[in-house]
């Protein structure tokens, strides 16, 4: 067999192969899971169904941090995700006054830069940030870029009943969020 020949077999598979082994380990690259500790301030950011709330609320009783902040995007007719979040957070036992919002988001990177006067305003020099799995490693390195200058310390904690591991690329949902995310993060790289 002559080298063209060769090459045009070899080329495919050693890509399929390359390609295979980049959709297994890809969580490893979207997946930013850091240990809770102590912080002025858990970020909550805008999206999931409940389950976002619900680990701010678990962290918010384990002491984790007294201040609770929930972003929102325009979800209906002048109703925003802030809204649903916080009256969510009050039936899980977190006082309306640890919980703070703000609103008119529709992107990570709006989250990070609109979140920046009502941190100031609350002194924050750590915060835990949480979203789901797929998106935890992404919306750290934003809000670390974003918050750089205020010298704001950003915990990865997403929701630890979250699951997004190697078998990701089995399930339809979990194969669109991280085909979205990839896609994100590089949008993301040129924009930052």
């Amino acid at each position: 067999m002559d080298w063209k020949k060769w090459l045009f077999i070899s080329l495919p598979l050693f890509l399929l192969v390359i390609g295979l082994i980049v959709l297994i380990n890809l969580h490893k690259f979207l997946v930013l899971e850091q240990q809770p500790k102590k912080a002025d301030a858990i970020l909550v950011l805008s999206g999931g169904k409940g389950e976002r709330e619900a680990e701010a609320a678990k962290l918010y009783h384990e002491g984790w941090s007294d201040t609770i902040i929930v972003t929102g995007a325009l979800v209906g007719w002048d109703t925003y995700s802030s809204e649903i979040m916080t009256e969510h957070l009050i039936e899980l036992d977190v006082p309306a006054d640890a919980i703070y919002s703000f609103k008119e988001v529709t992107s990570t990177r709006e989250e990070a830069e609109l979140s920046q006067p009502l941190l100031r305003q609350l002194n924050v020099d750590s915060l835990m940030l949480v979203t789901n799995k797929f998106h935890s490693a992404r919306a750290k390195w934003i809000f670390r870029k974003t918050l750089q200058d205020e010298n704001i310390e950003v915990i990865s904690v997403p929701v630890r009943d979250d699951v997004y591991d190697k078998n990701w690329w089995k399930d339809h949902e979990t194969r669109k969020q991280g085909a979205s995310e990839v896609l994100k993060f590089i949008w993301e790289l040129f924009r930052l």
